[in-house]
């Protein structure tokens, strides 16, 4: 009895929603203690380790830091590619009311934060580059800070927040497509385009057998990394021919996501973070603190993104479009807006992808990420915490 209460324990813990995000906040602790100890050297030559394997005359050898960001992180995107599929079949975006709140929110949760972003570094053609960094939100992060507010906040909100995450994912994937994409190789893209048909093949014919899909799912992988289009989209597209249900109506595309989740919290996530968020404190200056780029990531995160999500949810509640989640009011509309800033794991992402092989910021555009992120959570918990108490006192 005792080990099946320890059991259950750790299994309703590993696939708690708050579980990804706090293990991650103790990650990048983790990890930055290390990058700024005496161990430093060892951390960054673990990274740059070259790793993979030849095959005739195929190669692919990449540093760890790549595969873990081009390949481990593939699985991140592949649950995101799930969850939309879900969501726009079956779940909360299903139905055309629900959805006009978070699409506009996340629309303008990605424009002003790029604008503000854009207004610090539109003089710089190589810093532009980065104008997609502060448009992002961490899903892990947000929703695992406003589950700590527990009931003090309506559960509409979470609601909100993950339909919110789920567009501005779309966001993302967007523009990693159209605007971080290299030098196209045309024969790796005719491989990747045979990988989707055979993909199509299998969802028409519907095949429950989800290795089949796996398997092409990784040629289409092996494809698109090197037609010179982000890899990381391999997930997204082998996750939306996946069938919804069996054949005898059981779950699928939800079983398989909820598997995953584990390995998502307790592995692919805080490895990412664990070598991403490793920031050599020593080599940033006041100088690089404040430049162009760090002060549009930060202001962009901590500024625009709850400017953004705020200003384009009002005008659309105003002007009939949309309606408040049920039970709240525009005092916690603003909070959580605060806490789209919180953009750690997809803004380190396309911060990878805009300034890829320079650290020309020495770190100081990865440190203005984590400032923002953790500066929108903190303010964003605060607030909410504060303004719900008082909501609450008054009626009681």
């Amino acid at each position: 009895m005792k080990k099946d209460y320890i059991r259950n324990k750790i299994h309703d813990i590993v696939h708690h929603d708050a579980t990804a995000g706090v293990l991650m906040i103790i990650i990048a602790l983790i990890a930055l203690a290390y990058s700024n100890s005496p161990y430093d050297i060892n951390y960054r030559e673990w990274l740059d380790t070259k790793a993979g394997f030849i095959f005739g005359d195929f190669t692919l050898k990449k540093p760890i830091l790549l595969w873990v960001n081009d390949g481990l992180i593939t699985l991140f995107f592949f649950s995101i590619g799930l969850e939309l599929k879900h969501e726009f079949m079956e779940g909360h975006l299903s139905k055309l009311s629900n959805i006009a709140l978070p699409a506009f929110a996340a629309i303008g949760g990605i424009i002003m934060p790029s604008l503000i972003f854009t207004l610090f570094n539109f003089n710089d053609e190589f810093a532009i580059r980065g104008w997609a960094i502060p448009a992002a939100t961490d899903a892990a992060f947000a929703v695992a800070i406003l589950l700590l507010l527990g009931n003090r906040v309506p559960s509409s909100l979470k609601i909100f927040l993950l339909s919110l995450a789920i567009f501005d994912d779309i966001g993302a994937i967007i523009i990693i497509a159209i605007f971080y994409t290299s030098s196209l190789s045309f024969t790796a893209l005719l491989f990747a385009s045979l990988s989707i048909l055979a993909l199509a093949f299998l969802n028409f014919m519907r095949v429950q057998r989800v290795g089949f899909y796996y398997i092409v799912g990784t040629i289409l992988w092996f494809s698109i990394l090197k037609s010179g289009v982000h890899a990381t989209l391999a997930g997204i597209i082998t996750a939306f021919f996946i069938p919804l249900k069996k054949n005898d109506g059981s779950e699928l595309v939800n079983d398989i996501a909820y598997h995953l989740k584990m390995w998502l919290a307790i592995f692919i996530l805080p490895v990412f973070t664990f070598a991403n968020a490793g920031i050599n404190l020593s080599s940033i200056n006041i100088d690089s603190i404040f430049s162009n780029v760090s002060l549009g990531i930060f202001l962009g995160l901590f500024v625009g993104k709850q400017l953004g999500v705020f200003l384009v949810s009002y005008f659309c509640i105003r002007l009939g479009i949309a309606k408040l989640p049920y039970g709240a009011n525009y005092k916690h509309l603003y909070g959580v807006s605060i806490l789209t800033g919180i953009g750690f794991t997809m803004s380190m992402f396309i911060d990878g992808l805009a300034y890829q092989g320079s650290n020309i910021f020495n770190y100081a555009n990865s440190l203005a990420i984590i400032l923002g992120s953790v500066v929108s959570g903190i303010v964003g918990f605060t607030y909410l915490y504060f303004i719900s108490k008082r909501h609450r006192a008054k009626f009681l």
